[in-house]
């Protein structure tokens, strides 16, 4: 059950850009899209754990995250709400975390959750300030560059030098 809640995300997640890209897209849709899938994002944490958590279910939601971040990303440029430079995290995302394990820190979660509040800003009739989506999208490639150890503060275990 919980896993198929995740799963139900990613339909959604695609049809944001589908809709985007066919021209007759309605930003309500576009945000109504989103926010089912933030529901159901929101419950199937705590159905797989009152079922009992799988580590297929765990994998599936962090993917189901991200192609969320993605294809919202992609919906909300292509309406010309956030400005193009929003597409490389979710799209860096890929290559950054192939193999790696979907643990995150907690600026690092905060960063993502950042992105994706950015981007229902962007679907809704509120539009971020382009200062500020352009700010949360360097804060999630800083914490992409952390988590695949590109810079001192990803590499686990050790402290690495200090910032120049």
């Amino acid at each position: 059950m919980p896993n198929l809640l995740t799963l139900s995300r990613a339909v959604p997640a695609a049809m944001l850009c589908g809709t985007a890209f066919s021209g007759r897209g309605r930003r309500a849709g576009l945000w109504g899209l989103l926010l089912g899938c933030t529901v159901c994002d929101w419950l199937d944490g705590p159905v797989a754990r009152r079922l009992g958590p799988t580590s297929l279910g765990e994998t599936l939601d962090v993917e189901a995250d991200s192609w969320l971040t993605l294809w919202g990303a992609v919906a909300a440029v292509r309406l010309g709400s956030l400005p193009a430079v929003c597409l490389l995290p979710p799209a860096l995302r890929y290559p950054a975390a192939a193999g790696r394990p979907a643990a995150a820190r907690p600026w690092q979660r905060a960063a993502g959750v950042a992105q994706m509040v950015v981007i229902a800003g962007a679907l809704s009739p509120w539009r971020p300030p382009r200062a500020v989506a352009v700010l949360v999208a360097a804060a999630q490639l800083a914490a992409l560059a952390a988590g695949a150890g590109l810079s001192p503060a990803g590499r686990p275990g050790r402290p690495g030098p200090p910032w120049p």
